[in-house]
């Protein structure tokens, strides 16, 4: 016994294992909580919105373009071939009991079909780095046409919107699929 403690003794302090196993638990908790802060000052929260009254108080714009794309009754369908996303803007029939006798109401419905381009949002869920906003352009055929900058995988939101916001449709789909049908639901 006495020749262990006369062993540890004779070591330089660097040595000794007791003070490392004691420094070990100091030293790791600097070294995680360094990690940690340079993880929160460099990486950014994209799911926190920073004007959440903004977004709120736009969610009663949002349910009209939704139920003015319901009353329209619109029937999108889209092909997507390669890098090539096509988008046909069918009606199955407008809604006869949505509509009005209104001269201004009745142009308001066949305005809402006449667009200049369309946009699509594919939103990933979490990511917005991973987000694509793609404008649809118009074919003499009555097609919508666009170039898809990436192949894409997994859940996305996608919302169509007109030239004049005047509708949205917003479906989530799970890629990768060829051909899908929005606006199912209404």
């Amino acid at each position: 016994m006495n020749t262990m403690t006369n062993n540890l003794e004779g070591k330089p302090w660097f040595k000794q294992p007791w003070l490392w196993f004691v420094l070990s638990v100091p030293i790791t908790s600097v070294i995680l909580s360094s990690i940690m802060v340079t993880v929160a000052v460099v990486g950014k929260d994209s799911l926190v919105s920073d004007n959440y009254y903004k977004d709120g108080m736009g969610i009663n714009q949002t349910i009209q373009q939704d139920q003015f794309a319901d009353q329209l009754n619109l029937r999108p369908i889209i092909n997507i071939d390669n890098s090539t996303i096509t988008l046909d803007l069918k009606t199955e029939h407008l809604k006869t009991e949505n509509l009005r006798s209104d001269h201004l109401d009745n142009e308001r419905f066949s305005n809402a079909l006449k667009q200049p381009f369309l946009t699509l949002k594919l939103l990933h869920p979490t990511v917005s780095d991973k987000d694509i906003i793609l404008k649809l352009l118009p074919t003499p055929s009555g097609l919508y046409i666009a170039e898809l900058p990436i192949t894409l995988e997994g859940r996305r939101y996608l919302d169509l919107y007109a030239y004049d916001k005047s509708w949205r449709i917003r479906e989530e789909v799970i890629f990768p699929i060829k051909q899908f049908e929005l606006n199912l639901n209404n």
